[in-house]
């Protein structure tokens, strides 16, 4: 008798890889997820040093205070004397806490800062798992995330 060989693999093969292959990405995807909110904390807090860095420097550069207000627990925007050209809004999940909501940060012609916030000189940002991260903002115009 001649014996042929085939190569392959078994339907009982195919079924134990797919099975651990899904145990895997079960334990696997909320560690993406929860990963994913703290980038996007990060990155949120570094973007809104940025523009308060930013806003300073334009006042040095031009001689013109400019404010920084935040809006609504996600959105904040510079005013310009011809108004407000840019506005920017937080990363889903991501907000401003309650005490920031209508405060003002306005940086001065002489790079200095004044703030009308509750929590004022420090900005926090929290995401959906309670996570906070902060801008620190100096009188001096030191901006610190």
């Amino acid at each position: 008798m001649n014996r042929t060989s085939h190569s392959g693999f078994t339907l009982v093969e195919m079924a134990v890889t797919l099975l651990i292959l899904g145990l895997v990405l079960t334990f696997a995807i909320p560690g993406f997820q929860k990963m994913n909110q703290t980038f996007q904390l990060q990155g949120a807090t570094q973007n809104v040093a940025a523009q308060i860095r930013l806003a300073r420097e334009k006042a040095l550069a031009t001689g013109i205070p400019q404010p920084v207000h935040f809006v609504t627990s996600t959105q904040y925007h510079i005013h310009y004397p011809s108004g407000i050209s840019t506005q920017w809004t937080l990363p889903t999940g991501v907000t401003f806490t309650s005490g920031m909501v209508g405060g003002w940060y306005t940086m001065q012609r002489d790079g200095r800062c004044t703030y009308t916030a509750p929590a004022a000189g420090l900005i926090v940002l929290q995401n959906r798992r309670g996570n906070r991260d902060t801008v620190s903002v100096q009188l001096s115009g030191l901006v610190q995330d």
